[in-house]
């Protein structure tokens, strides 16, 4: 939802593209490009084509075809770098299911609880001065780098044999992991219009969905095919492979990630094209201003987004959702009923589930340009999903379909970075920081909170330290934070922000 002023400049955009010519490029030459006139007339589409239209009504074909070029390149290797990202997250857990716990004894010590702690702790430190550094060095280098890094990690990890080697690589991993969801997130918002960005957000954070899924076929074909293969376990080769598969991606980044709209010299885009994308943005009220000094740490702290976003942020990290998956590979080695295969195949139906509740949130938010009655809808489902959790014996069929229902949670990570780049408007370096610090916070409250209530040898259940019931109830504050509190704050300070323009007007007239 867009703030007072973004409305004010975006109401005058759209009158303008009413009264006046905009520039467009013909299919002959750039220069000749630059002297067409094409009237855009923002019209509306009717009926369903309404609810599932790719661009604005009204866009022209040249600008169609800017927004393709993003889609193709940007958003591809978005989706990319984060499918590695999640495919290398979950990897331990899949590692774990298919052997490493028999063959490194690992189990009461709760292991693989602190791998995911130790984690988070490098994720906790990174993420603020990541998207610090994606606002100086430019993202096509900065966003490859840190994959390789991680992967690099990534790869030591098959070599180890004791628990501290895993959390000390577990640490590294996190810390360079960091940069992917905030800087990424950040490089949509400098481009795509709000229009179009929660259903890019939602394409993007689905290839991580994917990436879960994947690590568990591929944990599965591994464990199949690989097992002992040059003297090494199946869970061994699964961290090569992950290595192997980070490679070609991030020399794609290098080569065709576009940067920012007001630094980019990609090499796909001509000068019609690269003018138009920073025009497309500055209509919108987002040009980017401020600087990254000392003015840098008030705009911040002043703000209404940091403290509401990364609450919501801490909150969602609370419910563990982005565990789940883990805990259900649990369940399912618990019950003896499963083979290795079976265990890490059936938990990817979470990232189904995912994958189409991202989709029709995304065009659902984007079509009523609201956030909070989907997020009420979504925690919705989600409080229901966890209260049989609590309840626990249950029909196990009726637990793997709670289970899998819970793949629900992650569109809320899409939703709330999609309302962080719409309300920060031109500030990047706010913008920046605020994402940063939610993917910093949310680890932060979730190690204590992870170790306490859902401590791995304490699987699935988590009986004793209730775990289950604590989760609960976060989804049920998350739920009525985003849901309610956060637009009923919006909705103040957008009054506030109207007031100080009628008296500021009011005054220049006086």
């Amino acid at each position: 939802m867009a703030t007072p002023v973004e409305d004010i400049q975006e109401a005058k955009a759209t009158q303008t593209t009413h009264n006046i010519t905009t520039k467009s490029p013909s299919s002959n030459s750039d220069v000749a490009a630059e002297k067409a006139p094409v009237q855009t007339v923002r019209t509306t589409y009717p009926g369903l084509s309404g609810f599932f239209h790719w661009h604005e009504p009204g866009t022209t074909k040249e600008e169609k075809r800017l927004i393709f070029k993003l889609d193709w390149f940007l958003l591809s290797y978005s989706c990319l770098c984060f499918f590695i990202k999640w495919l290398d997250s979950n990897n331990v857990t899949n590692a774990y299911a298919s052997g490493m716990q028999e063959e490194l004894g690992f189990g009461p010590g709760n292991e693989l609880s602190w791998m995911n702690t130790f984690f988070n702790a490098g994720q906790l430190i990174g993420a603020p001065f990541a998207n610090l550094v994606i606002t100086v060095i430019r993202p096509r280098y900065w966003l490859p780098f840190c994959l390789m890094g991680w992967s690099i990690f990534v790869l030591f990890l098959y070599k180890c044999n004791t628990a501290p080697q895993f959390y000390a690589l577990r640490f590294c991993i996190g810390l360079f992991e960091s940069a992917a969801w905030p800087g990424i997130e950040y490089t949509l918002g400098c481009w795509y219009r709000k229009s179009e960005l929660a259903r890019r957000s939602a394409l993007f954070v689905i290839s991580g969905v994917l990436g879960q899924m994947f690590s568990g076929y591929l944990q599965a074909a591994l464990y199949t095919g690989m097992n002992g293969r040059g003297g090494l376990s199946a869970w061994r080769w699964l961290f090569i492979f992950d290595f192997i598969l980070a490679i070609p991606v991030a020399i794609y980044g290098l080569l065709c990630h576009p940067d920012t709209p007001h630094q980019s010299n990609a090499w796909y885009l001509n000068e019609w094209e690269r003018q138009r994308a920073k025009e497309r943005i500055e209509e919108e009220g987002r040009k980017p201003v401020g600087k990254l000094d000392r003015t840098v740490f008030k705009r911040v702290a002043t703000s209404w987004q940091l403290y509401c976003f990364v609450i919501g942020y801490a909150l969602w990290s609370l419910t563990v959702g982005s565990y789940v998956m883990q805990y259900f590979t649990l369940y399912l080695k618990s019950t003896g009923y499963f083979t290795i295969p079976q265990i890490n195949n059936i938990p990817t139906a979470m990232g189904a589930v995912n994958f189409f509740t991202m989709i029709i949130t995304g065009y659902v938010a984007d079509k009523i340009g609201n956030r909070g009655p989907v997020c009420l809808a979504v925690g919705t489902i989600l409080t229901v999903c966890y209260a049989i959790l609590c309840a626990w014996d249950v029909p196990h069929g009726l637990k793997m379909v709670v289970f899998i229902a819970c793949g629900t949670y992650g569109c809320f990570t899409p939703l709330l970075a999609g309302w962080v780049n719409e309300t920060c408007g031109g500030d990047q370096q706010k913008r920046a920081f605020i994402l940063g610090l939610m993917t910093s916070v949310g680890p932060a409250v979730l190690i204590p909170f992870q170790q306490l209530q859902f401590p791995s040898s304490q699987a699935p259940h988590f009986k004793k330290t209730h775990g289950w019931p604590s989760a609960l109830a976060f989804v049920v504050t998350l739920t009525l934070w985003t849901g309610v509190g956060i637009p009923m704050v919006q909705k103040v300070m957008q009054k506030r922000v109207q007031t100080d323009e009628l008296s500021s007007e009011q005054e220049e007239e006086t």
